[in-house]
């Protein structure tokens, strides 16, 4: 009886001998013959498909060679033992399954034949293992689309939390000096001022000039000594001022990550945000999945990515379908006029779907200068549709 054992090295044939022909369990196990595998790449495809349970050619080869006719062949897979009948005939070789004895052998293999240092072997296994399984779980170093997902979707996530965290403060901080909020409509200048004036009364002592222009900081001056908010509690400042810091360290953390996006998504599809800009194209990434599921949708897909509610609860009532979903922040989709931002919609998406696929699939991203031109063909032909409205405009009038 021949055992077929693989590992990361390659093949191995071990015999097996009967001690007592009565007792199956009392055997002894002898080295028969081994195949080793040449390079890396011959180690990588042969246990793709053994995986399968399909049968390389390099082992059809060894069986042949190393095996007599009409011997007992056992190894450890069904499937393989399966593909070994359709290939070798059953004539050949009486091919069994049994799991025991390969449980001891994978065990045990380095210490019963003297084979090479464990701690060797084990880095093999986990070369060959990262190939093989790297491509299951989709993981490329070239295009890693997943880290721009995660920092789209935590950007996204920051910024609910800032227009959240800054409303609380204005509610809060309004009960000792309501006129503040009035004056400054930016968030983030809201959260810095409070935190340098911390309180009313020290306003005119404090040079605001940093943030404000001098007209603005002296209204800020002038409302502070005739507001009518309460008086405030050391405590209740302290909680008030630590949300304010919060906010500012949520802001610098947002301006840090809007830098990443920027650059990994020029790395990752160059085409796609020269087109609609970084975050909408991280948006779209990261709606599909991948970066490769976006460059399988087909324009019209495209357009409404992101408006998927909307287009099913307009068909269910038999209403107007959605013109455009996440696509409609794009800056040609904005700066164009109310009755062309339909059209505008679907010209960009059709030259989105052509960017997607080049920078998913194509060797050569061309540092995305694809983009920029077909960026450039729809301002193009955004230009001559307004001139068009214009001229209509002016006939009516005549």
């Amino acid at each position: 009886m021949f055992l077929l054992f693989e590992n990361s090295t390659g093949y191995s044939l071990v015999r097996r001998n009967f001690l007592k022909k009565k007792k199956e369990k009392n055997y002894s196990l002898e080295f028969h013959s081994i195949y080793q595998f040449q390079t890396r790449w011959e180690a990588i495809e042969s246990t793709k498909k053994l995986i399968k349970g399909k049968v390389p050619k390099n082992l059809i080869k060894f069986l042949k060679n190393n095996l007599i006719s009409n011997c007992l062949l056992v190894v450890n897979d069904s499937r393989l033992k399966n593909s070994l009948k359709k290939k070798l005939g059953e004539n050949i070789f009486k091919i069994k399954k049994k799991n025991a004895i390969f449980r001891i052998l994978r065990k045990n293999f380095s210490q019963l034949f003297n084979f090479e240092n464990p701690i060797k072997e084990k880095s093999k296994v986990l070369s060959l293992t990262h190939s093989v399984f790297g491509e299951k779980i989709k993981i490329s170093g070239a295009k890693i689309d997943g880290m721009v997902i995660h920092a789209i979707r935590l950007f996204d996530e920051i910024e609910r939390s800032i227009n959240s965290y800054s409303m609380r403060l204005r509610e809060w901080y309004g009960w000792h000096f309501p006129e503040l909020s009035g004056l400054i409509s930016d968030n983030i200048l809201f959260a810095k001022t409070v935190s340098l004036i911390e309180t009313k009364n020290r306003v005119p002592f404090i040079d605001l000039s940093e943030f404000f222009s001098s007209n603005l900081s002296n209204e800020i001056k002038e409302a502070s000594q005739i507001s009518f908010g309460l008086d405030i509690f050391p405590d209740d400042l302290a909680c008030i001022l630590s949300l304010s810091g919060q906010i500012i360290a949520f802001f610098e953390f947002r301006v840090m990550l809007e830098k990443y996006i920027k650059n990994r998504m020029y790395s990752l599809a160059p085409n796609l945000s020269a087109i609609v800009g970084e975050k909408i194209g991280a948006r779209l990434i990261a709606h599909c999945g991948s970066l490769i599921n976006l460059s399988k949708y087909p324009a019209s897909t495209v357009q409404i990515l992101g408006a998927e509610k909307a287009l099913f609860k307009a068909l269910k009532n038999q209403n107007f379908t959605p013109k455009y979903g996440l696509i409609y922040h794009a800056s040609l989709i904005i700066q164009s006029s109310k009755s062309l931002k339909g059209k505008m919609s679907r010209i960009t998406s059709g030259k989105v779907s052509l960017s997607a696929r080049i920078d998913a699939l194509g060797e050569n991203k061309y540092g995305g200068s694809i983009g920029l031109k077909n960026k450039k063909k729809i301002e193009r032909r955004l230009r001559q549709l307004e001139s068009f409205l214009t001229n209509q405009k002016e006939n009516k009038k005549f």
